[in-house]
């Protein structure tokens, strides 16, 4: 395998284990022996190498900066790791149609600083923003708080170019917001975890820099906290980020962010409208800092993802640090329009009683294990799929890739 890669791309582009030596410590725990690291120096490169692994019967799990290999759902069973990060020029900022067209080995905050200097970004804020690459971000559906207003990453795609499993490089999509040619294509990549296909390129919205940023905290009662929030959901005040944070403390609080004009900071009609709510709730109001609130995890807790219906956000989160209480867990974590991270530490029983008990009282949410030591994920399952769409998957997962050359069990499903 190495002597026929090595052909397709020269020496400098395969390495195997060994090879790697203290090199990439990130990415020694998940690939196994007899694996090897691939970075195609172009997508059409890329392209070549599963083409290949097609004919050969190799199973290829495609990769950005690897910041978040400890999001599968298993070790993957896979021969090749192709990495994208060489795949990073900025093809196309169209400012004037506030679009842009990237391919996706680029960092997500380099592309932002680039975007910045035009005055316009994209409206994300996903984890490892500093390293993570934007197709990292794009195949695990990672966006942040951010969605309360801008959306998922879903919402704000409009075209991709991808490799399919037979080394074909296709494209769904457009550059242009309103594009509605064909099948949408392009959303089932997005959060897929690599099993359907490589990302390469992609188009994306942009938005101008917020010309002012305010953001206000709310403390009070747990039920004083509901009466409030289902104020601001319920009125014209339209925040940026709408986030119920849990603090290790264990202190309940009501981040919000607004992006709005400078004569509305001048005004103060942002604050007095608060200042009401505040006190017809018997809340407290500050006023924040705005240097950004959302949480960044450390390499060693355990994170979840939290999904449940948006009335349903404060009390799973108050049943969260019940548990954590009881179970002797330290827990931190944040929700926003109904989707939340939380982070652990803990002992692994202790990590596994908690996940298993918040997963039978969210009865209409989901629990699922991000990162974690592989110790805990192989006691639970980790996605904690509870729909009744796996057999509509699995017909996708043969449509696309029926040889398997995606088929590395690290998906829901074990697809």
């Amino acid at each position: 395998m190495k002597q026929t890669l090595t052909a397709l791309l020269g020496d400098a582009a395969v390495h195997s284990l060994a090879e790697l030596g203290d090199r990439a410590p990130h990415l020694r725990p998940y690939l196994p022996e007899h694996a090897l690291l691939v970075t195609p120096p172009t997508p059409a490169e890329g392209a070549a190498v599963v083409a290949c692994a097609q004919r050969e019967g190799w199973r290829v799990l495609p990769i950005g900066a690897g910041t978040k290999l400890n999001w599968l759902g298993n070790t993957p069973k896979a021969d090749i790791f192709l990495r994208t990060t060489a795949w990073h020029k900025l093809i196309d900022h169209a400012a004037a149609d506030m679009t842009v067209t990237t391919q996706v080995g680029i960092p997500f905050q380099q592309l932002q600083r680039r975007l910045a200097a035009a005055g316009q970004w994209i409206a994300a804020d996903p984890l490892f923003r500093e390293t993570a690459t934007l197709g990292g971000c794009l195949a695990t559906q990672s966006n942040g708080t951010l969605r309360q207003r801008y959306g998922s990453w879903r919402d704000q795609l409009l075209g991709v170019k991808f490799i399919r499993s037979d080394g074909q490089i296709v494209k769904a999509g457009g550059r242009v917001v309103k594009n509605v040619a064909g099948y949408d294509l392009m959303k089932l990549l997005i959060g897929s975890y690599g099993t359907l296909g490589i990302l390469t390129e992609v188009t994306l919205r942009v938005y101008p820099l917020p010309d002012a940023v305010q953001i206000w905290q709310l403390q009070g009662e747990v039920t004083a906290l509901a009466g409030g929030l289902a104020a601001i959901l319920g009125s014209s005040l339209a925040p940026a980020r709408c986030v119920l944070r849990l603090e290790a403390t264990g202190r309940l609080l009501l981040e919000l962010e607004f992006h709005t004009l400078r004569e509305v900071l001048v005004l103060g009609t942002l604050g007095d409208r608060l200042r009401r709510i505040a006190q017809i709730y018997d809340l407290q109001l500050e006023r924040q800092n705005p240097l950004g609130i959302t949480l960044n995890p450390t390499p060693d807790q355990v994170i979840l993802k939290i999904g449940v219906p948006l009335q349903k956000m404060l009390p799973a989160l108050t049943q969260l640090q019940q548990l954590a209480t009881e179970l002797a867990c330290e827990c931190r974590g944040e929700m926003s329009a109904g989707v939340g991270y939380v982070y652990l530490h803990g002992q692994d029983n202790h990590l596994r009683q908690l996940i298993l008990r918040l997963r039978q009282e969210l009865p209409r949410g989901y629990v699922t294990v991000l990162a974690a030591p592989l110790s805990l994920k192989q006691q639970l399952d980790p996605w904690d799929y509870r729909g009744n769409a796996l057999e509509l998957m699995r017909n996708l997962k043969q449509q696309l890739d029926a040889t398997g050359v995606f088929s590395t069990g690290v998906f829901v499903g074990n697809l």
